[in-house]
């Protein structure tokens, strides 16, 4: 058992290390009920000598700093705090009595090793992984000029979507992956700040960057985008249609796509090709990074949601015209206490009951 202080304040990092981008100041008009002006806060890469990390994720310093607010999105937002504990610690504060597992693999300085901490529950979610976890190739490449392929990634837990990711559109990757629970140490780690710090408010240098890796692809940016794509989500416990056969009906000359059944590389064609854009929403609409200036959006929307400004963010750095359409909700049944695997929120449990001409009037 050890006593760590709890590091909340970005300023932390900001006296410390480099800042890679400033803060920037957003106006974007989506809704009447959200706010129009908001700011992003600046992005940081942290280095640290013999620390510990674990899968939880949390990193403790060797000066006995605990780290995971600021380089980590947590969930608990109002506790600033990971959404397990796995038993490292009992109770959540400014000072944490914790209990690291043993060390069970030790890294000396024979390479440049950087980490990616991500939660279980991130581990299938396009957004975490694209946003939170790739977006850190860049600031290692903004801070030191080189190529992200020059370092070894360690990532805090299994994802088969980073896999999936890795293999398609970095190839050349190195990287490790940390089991459920463990803890290592390092002689040296590189820890680059989040690019998103709370409801999906980039720095809006992150989207233009991961938008020309469609280049390796073989992409024709020339081409008019001519293909109108509804995104499905009839396969998720969360945010589906409950009239989806006869919206389908409504939506002729639409091609109906279900993400989750295809390949990175056709994900990243078809949005490039989208003259319209229509989907629940989801984090399967991270592939607007993909679309070409212009795009009309239409993203289905909880009233009770309307503030997370994820996707309306996205679509004003990419210059894509995005408007939101408010659906009624029905909710989900689900039998139990513990939420099912993948799902954060409860309120999450719904489906959208879409009044159809109404719909075909705001996309059109």
């Amino acid at each position: 058992m050890q006593t760590v202080k709890n590091i909340t304040d970005i300023r932390y990092f900001l006296e410390r290390f480099d800042t890679i981008d400033p803060g920037y100041n957003y106006q974007v008009d989506y809704h009447a009920d959200a706010e129009r002006s908001f700011t992003s806060l600046p992005t940081f890469v942290a280095e640290f000598k013999n620390c510990s990390v674990n899968s939880c994720p949390v990193l403790v310093t060797e000066d006995k700093h605990l780290i995971t607010n600021h380089v980590w999105n947590l969930t608990h937002k109002s506790r600033n705090k990971p959404q397990k504990s796995h038993g490292l610690w009992a109770s959540w504060g400014d000072t944490i009595d914790l209990e690291m597992p043993t060390v069970t693999k030790q890294f000396n300085e024979e390479h440049k090793y950087v980490w990616l901490p991500i939660d279980e529950d991130s581990t299938a979610n396009p957004w975490h992984i694209l946003i939170d976890v790739i977006s850190k190739f860049r600031l290692v490449e903004k801070r030191w000029s080189t190529a992200f392929t020059e370092y070894v990634f360690i990532l805090a837990n299994p994802s088969t979507y980073f896999d999936k990711i890795a293999k398609e559109l970095f190839p050349e990757l190195k990287y490790y992956v940390m089991p459920k629970g463990e803890t290592w140490r390092f002689q040296h780690l590189i820890v680059p700040s989040l690019s998103n710090h709370h409801d999906g408010v980039i720095t809006p240098h992150l989207a233009p960057w991961l938008r020309h890796f469609k280049g390796r692809y073989g992409i024709v940016e020339s081409k008019i985008p001519n293909r109108k794509i509804y995104v499905s989500r009839q396969g998720s416990l969360t945010r589906s249609v409950s009239n989806h056969d006869e919206l389908l009906l409504a939506l002729r000359g639409w091609e109906s796509v279900r993400l989750e059944t295809m390949a990175v590389s056709e994900q990243i064609k078809i949005f490039s090709e989208a003259s319209h854009v229509l989907a629940p929403h989801g984090a399967g609409l991270i592939n607007l990074i993909w679309c070409k200036e212009g795009t009309k959006v239409t993203e289905i929307q909880d009233i009770k949601m309307v503030k997370k400004k994820v996707y309306p963010v996205l679509s004003h750095t990419l210059k894509l015209d995005h408007n939101l359409y408010i659906a009624p909700t029905l909710p989900v049944t689900h039998k139990g206490k513990t939420k099912p695997k993948g799902i954060k929120r409860f309120n999450d449990l719904i489906k959208f009951e879409i009044n159809i001409p109404n719909l075909m009037a705001c996309i059109d």
